[in-house]
Parts: C-alpha cells; structure tokens; sequence
C-alpha cells in the first residue's frame, strides 16, 4: 500500500508574537493544509485560506487588518492551485478532515466541492452556536457550505486501516482535533493548532481565547502518543517550513 503525505502553504498571516504565544514582536506565520494520498482516496486535513483574501478589499481581510493581522496570499498558493501542482483534481478529493473552524483552517472548503467533510460533532454544534460561534471567532459562511458532513466523537480511523487517524485535542476550539498520518516513511503527528510552535510545549502560552486547561491536557495526551520516530508537525511554526511552498513530509 502506498501513501503519501504533503503539507502545503497557502499564505501567511503577519501578526504580533503576544497574540500567538511568542516573546517576539512580530511574527510571520505559515497556513498550512496537508494532503494524503491512499488507494481509497484523496484526504486533506485542513483546506487554507478562502480565495476572497485574495482581494485587497475583501471585508474579512480588513477586519483581520483591524486587528493587526496581515494576510500574505496569492492565487498560486490557494487550495485548488496547490493541489493542481501536485497533480491531484480538487474535484477528485474524498475527505475534508477540518481540524476547527478557524478561517484558516476551513476557508478554502470552497474551493473542494465534492468532498465529505469530517469534524468533530461539538466543533460542528459550536460553529452553529451564535454565541460560541461568536465567541470562538468561527466563521460559518467559511465552512456551512452545503458538503456532506460526518460529525465524529472522538477519535476517528478515517480509511479503517490505522493509517490516518482524527485525534481529539479540544481546547483551542470547543472540538479541535488533531491527525496521524502512518506510513512506510514514518509517523507523523499533525497537531494543527492544538501546539502553534514548538516553543509552546514548554511555555504553554495558549490564546486568550481558548481554555487553557484543556489544551493543557490535549498537549499532554499528544505528546504522550510520541514514538521514538514520530515527527511533530506544529500548526503555524515558521521553523518547519521556512520558505518551501510545498513540503513533501512523508512519501512511501
């Protein structure tokens, strides 16, 4: 059986380092997604960015903006156009694996029509929730699109085989989850924004959004599931991705 595993940038976002856990004034964030693909399909954990941000007026650019945040995205980096350069027809993908809500996270669901998306059913309740919603800054015309959706409870065996599996990692969002990736080449833990940087499973800064407590744990519960050649892919961590548009992290 043959698997292969990529991570893609679509954008950057420039933002203060206090808001994403850092003792830096400035830091340049990666948006990464991932794609697997397996003989039972194409699976994406996470789909970047909606391709709007692409416009200098778009409205939520400007409210990102408002709050110090810069988005960094052009066309060559949005979903479609990075799945494209790897050969794969957006339109052919199976599985949308959302790790959250976020915008960045869920905003390029657009650009995947026919997949199955597959979310944790309190993060799926939450999104739905005018006050957690609102609260937890998860964007419904990002991700409420009209896909078929599996809600999940807990953890997940996306292709029944072991080889990609939902982790949940609740705390960041009300039902965040986190994906391993098993293949010939190796483990690969993807923790997306259960862990923004490595420097976060020392200092446990989390957002001031999230509940702490509860991150705590799910970093605890991650970590623990470490093997000795287990890789950590971290959510934002600009030192796993320097400046490469286009990771290949795994192929078998």
């Amino acid at each position: 059986m043959t698997i292969r595993l990529y991570g893609c940038v679509c954008g950057h976002l420039d933002a203060a380092g206090a808001g994403m856990g850092l003792a830096t004034a400035r830091v340049r964030a990666p948006m990464p997604f991932y794609v697997i693909e397996h003989p039972d399909g194409v699976a994406l954990f996470d789909c970047g960015l909606h391709a709007g941000l692409t416009d200098p007026d778009d409205v939520y650019r400007k409210a990102l903006a408002g709050q110090d945040m810069q988005v960094e995205l052009s066309a060559d980096e949005l979903p479609a156009a990075r799945l494209q350069a790897l050969d794969i027809d957006p339109e052919r993908v199976k599985w949308v694996v959302l790790s959250h809500l976020h915008f960045d996270h869920a905003g390029g669901l657009h650009q995947i029509p026919n997949a199955t998306v597959v979310v944790q059913k309190r993060e799926w309740a939450a999104g739905f929730d005018e006050e957690l919603a609102a609260r937890h800054f998860l964007a419904r015309p990002y991700f409420d699109l009209g896909h078929k959706v599996v809600q999940v409870d807990g953890e997940h065996d996306l292709f029944g085989d072991g080889s990609v599996t939902c982790i949940p990692s609740y705390g960041h969002t009300p039902g965040h989850q986190s994906l391993r990736v098993r293949s010939e080449a190796g483990d690969h833990l993807l923790t997306s924004d259960a862990c923004y940087f490595c420097q976060v499973v020392e200092s446990r800064t989390f957002p001031a959004f999230a509940d702490a407590g509860a991150m705590n744990r799910s970093l605890d519960a991650l970590l623990a599931l470490r093997e000795p050649e287990t890789v950590l892919v971290f959510g934002h961590d600009p030192e796993q991705w320097g400046d490469k548009p286009v990771l290949p992290t795994a192929r078998a």
